[in-house]
Order: C-alpha cells, then sequence, then structure tokens
C-alpha cells in the first residue's frame, strides 16, 4: 500500500464512535430523514420502472440491484440531505450501499459507525478536490460517493488491511457521475450507481480470486491524481479526520422541500418578502405588482443552480427563479409543481423577471448565504437575506420535523410503529422488518 492509502486503511479500522454521542445522533437523524425522502419516491414511476427491471417482486433480488435501487429512489425526488464539502450527498448513497448487505445480527451501532466512517472519508474527499471538481462539471454523489460506500461497507463488514485497500481501488476506479445529468433522472442514476458498484466491488472481492491494485490513493498516480491532477498527502487526510467530523463541521443540510439545497437560503428569503409584502397589503396580486425580484448569492454560488428558466419541473428544482416565482405565486414552494412535464409559458414569462447578481460577499465553501429582494411597481421595496435556513447544520431539522416529512406519504400511526421500533431495538433487521410491514422498503 501507498502511504495515503495505509493512512485511510488505519482509519477505517481504528475509528471509534463509542463516545461520539454527537456524531451518532446526527447519523440517526440522518437515517430516519433518508427514509423520509426515500419513501415518496417509491410511487414515482421511473422508481418503479426500475423495481420492475431488477425483479423487485421476486426474491432472489441481488444485493448490488437493492444497493441500486435504494440510492436511486432516495435521490429521486432530491429531497434527501447534503453536505458543503463534498458539494454532494451523503445519505442517500451510504445508506442504501449499508442497507443493501446488512447482516441478521448487525447492531445499530456498528451501522451507524460504518455511516460514520464512509461519511468521514467523503468529506475530506471533498475538502481536498472542490470546488474545482464541481466546477469542472463532476457530480461528486456518483464519483466520491462510491468510495464512501466502500469504506462504510468495510467498517461494518470488517475488512481489514489489504482486502480493504483492494475495495476502496475498484470502488474508486469505478469513480463517475457528471452535472450536465441534473434536472433528468440521471442524477439520481447517480446516487444508484455509487451505491450500487460499492456493493459489487465488495461482492468481487468476497466470492472471487479477482485481484487489484492496493495503491489507489497513491500520491503520484493514484486517484486525486487522476481525477483532479493534485498531490494528497497523508498527513491531509490525518490532520482532517473526525476533527471534529464531517458531520458535525460543515454538517448537513437536510431539506423540508424536494429541490436543489443551494436553493434552501433564497427559498426562505423569498418566503419572508411575500409575508411582509401580504401584510403590507392584503388585498395585492403579487405578479401583477412586482416590477423585478433580485436574487443576491455571492459570487459562484449559485453553480448548482444552472437552470434560469426551467422548461420541466424536473429542471425547476434546480432553478432558484422557480423556486423564488413559487414563493411569491403561493406563499410557499409548491412541491407538486416539481412533477409538471412542462411549466406554463406565462410561468416562464413570470421567471424572466427574476434576475441574479453576485454583489454578496464571497464566503468559504462550507458557508451558504442568499438575499432577495422584490420591488414592487409601485417603488415600494421588501428584501430579507438568510444564512442559517430550517434545515441547516446551525438550524437542524428535529425529530418532529422528520415526522412531518414522513408524514408526506405515511399516517400518523405508521409513523409512530416506525419511531417506536427504529428506539427500541438494538439490531437493525427487526426494523427493516417493521418498515416492509409499513410499506416502505419495497425491495
Amino acid at each position: 500500500m501507498d502511504s495515503v492509502t495505509q493512512t485511510i486503511v488505519n482509519y477505517i479500522e481504528q475509528t471509534d464512535v463509542s463516545n461520539r454521542e454527537d456524531l451518532l445522533s446526527v447519523a440517526r437523524i440522518a437515517f430516519l430523514d433518508y427514509l423520509a425522502s426515500l419513501a415518496p419516491a417509491e410511487s414515482e414511476q421511473a422508481v418503479q420502472d426500475l423495481a420492475r427491471l431488477i425483479g423487485a417482486n421476486g426474491e432472489n433480488v441481488s444485493k448490488a440491484d437493492k444497493a441500486l435501487y435504494y440510492g436511486f429512489a432516495s435521490h429521486y425526488l432530491d429531497f434527501d440531505d447534503a453536505q458543503a464539502n463534498l458539494a454532494g450527498h451523503f445519505s442517500t448513497v451510504l445508506y442504501s450501499a449499508l442497507l443493501a448487505v446488512l447482516e441478521p445480527n448487525d447492531t445499530w451501532h456498528d451501522f451507524f459507525r460504518a455511516y460514520i466512517i464512509g461519511a468521514e472519508l467523503e468529506g475530506i474527499i471533498g475538502s481536498l478536490i472542490n470546488p474545482a471538481h464541481r466546477t469542472q462539471g463532476w457530480h461528486s454523489t456518483g464519483t466520491v460517493g462510491v468510495i464512501g460506500a466502500a469504506a462504510a461497507i468495510g467498517a461494518l463488514r470488517g475488512l481489514h488491511g489489504e482486502s480493504l485497500a483492494q475495495l476502496l481501488s475498484l470502488a474508486a476506479t469505478q469513480s463517475a457521475g457528471m452535472f450536465f445529468q441534473s434536472g433528468t433522472d440521471g442524477k439520481p442514476l447517480h446516487a444508484g450507481l455509487a451505491a450500487r458498484n460499492g456493493v459489487w466491488a465488495y461482492e468481487l472481492l468476497q466470492h472471487t480470486s479477482l485481484q487489484t491494485s492496493t495503491k489507489p490513493f497513491d500520491p503520484e498516480r493514484g486517484w486525486f491524481k487522476t481525477i483532479g491532477n493534485i498531490t494528497v498527502t497523508s498527513n491531509d487526510i490525518a490532520s482532517r479526520w473526525l476533527a471534529p467530523g464531517q458531520l458535525i463541521d460543515p454538517g448537513l443540510w437536510m431539506k423540508v422541500h424536494p429541490y436543489c439545497s443551494a436553493a434552501i437560503c433564497g427559498a426562505e428569503a423569498a418566503e419572508v418578502v411575500a409575508h411582509r409584502i401580504r401584510c403590507a397589503d392584503s388585498d395585492v396580486f403579487l405578479w401583477d405588482d412586482i416590477k423585478r425580484v433580485t436574487v443576491h448569492f455571492p459570487p459562484g454560488a449559485d453553480a448548482a443552480l444552472r437552470y434560469t428558466v426551467p422548461t420541466t419541473g424536473r429542471e425547476g428544482q434546480f432553478s432558484i427563479e422557480y423556486i423564488v416565482y413559487q414563493v411569491l405565486a403561493y406563499g410557499a414552494v409548491q412541491d407538486e409543481l416539481f412533477k409538471l412535464e412542462a411549466i406554463d409559458p406565462i410561468v416562464r414569462d413570470y421567471m424572466n423577471r427574476i434576475e441574479r447578481v453576485y454583489d454578496l460577499p464571497k464566503v468559504s465553501l462550507t458557508e451558504r448565504i442568499t438575499k432577495v429582494t422584490v420591488t414592487l411597481k409601485s417603488g415600494d421595496t421588501f428584501t430579507e437575506t438568510v444564512n442559517n435556513p430550517k434545515g441547516s447544520p446551525n438550524n437542524p431539522l428535529t425529530l418532529e420535523d422528520i415526522r412531518i416529512k414522513l408524514g408526506l406519504t405515511l399516517k400518523a400511526d405508521q409513523i409512530d410503529r416506525i419511531i417506536e421500533a427504529f428506539t427500541h431495538t438494538n439490531e437493525v433487521e427487526p426494523f427493516l422488518q417493521t418498515l416492509q410491514k409499513e410499506g416502505v422498503l419495497h425491495v
């Protein structure tokens, strides 16, 4: 093994989170949020089509295909959590891969330890390769996610030494995912493929005589050099590992609506502005009276929001214009509008009144801030700036918020039974049986 790979392997083997309740508590909420993101997607046509393709109604669905399904479904609505260093999504890949390789006696502690390790490695890698990786057009949920999946699987299944290095190696060589897929079903497919490929790598090593390189992160010609043309040292990993932890700093962004997390600050700012306008004049019909809407960003902070005048609801999940339009027109984001096959031309004309400017000070990769200014034809101006919206690391979702999110799909008594099983079982398998009884996790 090269020195960097050896360092990563050592940390995966040796990490003990028994006394890290701060990390474990985030991991628990993240898992429930993962389920709340997956459940409503299981009724979507594309998700059901994939389930049929892999034979989900049968009893012999492979572990790799389970991971593919879970990853695709949990990221399909873009309702799942995101992280700033990664510039992508942790839980959709990690929990999908872990669920696929779960064994009957696996405990919650081992399950969450594996998740924390996978998230830690992904976040550290993201901090080393971004923003260049994202700017170049890569989607790190796919490119880095598969490595995190392998690390989590290796931790859960107790791989050591060269076996663990080979698992990471097989995962790293499958890195893929390009951001031009945003606004299409290709983007959630990245999450499914990353989870599947991590599981596939594990199964290859467990059930074949296949051998692969044990130097995936060799500083001279390994993954970092190939994917980003950068040199990473052992100290770059060691100095960051659980200091304090990627789930704590920069933390996770969780969503209350299914759209790109880069729009969360702007959406909440627009909600405040819309409320103020309605309070000022309850008879105002917003779009007839609006002259101009300006959304203020720091330079480059809107990179993920690639559609300025989207043509479909799917594209609208990655459009601050479409999201702000919804808030000003209806007072809040309307989730069902992200399912439209075609956006009304009149609405697209409204969106042309919304402009982006980049006049806020530059912030670090781990910070987000957006200002929304609405100027009415009367000359009145309303503005609001938001940097810690609901669901951000400094204003996180609570268990009650997750219950509300689960309530978009499940009935109150179902949620009660799920939460009860989650909090009163030591092993993961009985909880999964409860989920299946309640109509979650169809595969």
